[in-house]
């Protein structure tokens, strides 16, 4: 399943006082990005998730800040069951004239059941 955002990722320094609390800012990118994703079925079960985070200000943004609250929305919009069913991800910033970001999430077939 592929996915654009045409959005800058918000980064967790923006989203959240202190650990859990959204900002406004948060909460308007979330409503933001959910008129965006359409509605798709669900993959259950383990997968792969392939970030690509596109950047105008790409030499101030950390990688990984951009990737909880995108992650949230793709369990809020049942792309997947539970973010802690990814087992493999990647992450690329990519330095952009425009702000984006592209995902693609795909079943993980070899992974070894937990006892």
């Amino acid at each position: 399943m592929k996915i654009e955002i045409p959005l800058k990722a918000l980064s967790v320094n923006e989203a959240f006082y202190g650990k859990h609390v959204k900002t406004v800012k948060c909460r308007d990118y979330e409503n933001d990005v959910m008129k965006v994703l359409k509605n798709k079925s669900c993959i259950f079960g383990p997968v792969q998730v392939h970030y690509k985070f596109y950047l105008k200000n790409h030499k101030k943004a950390d990688y990984d800040n951009c990737i909880k609250v995108t992650q949230d929305l793709l369990v809020k919009k049942h792309y997947i069951q539970d973010d802690s069913m990814i087992y493999l991800a990647t992450i690329e910033k990519i330095p952009s004239e425009e702000d984006k970001t592209e995902i693609e999430i795909l079943p993980l077939d070899n992974v070894l059941p937990v006892c």
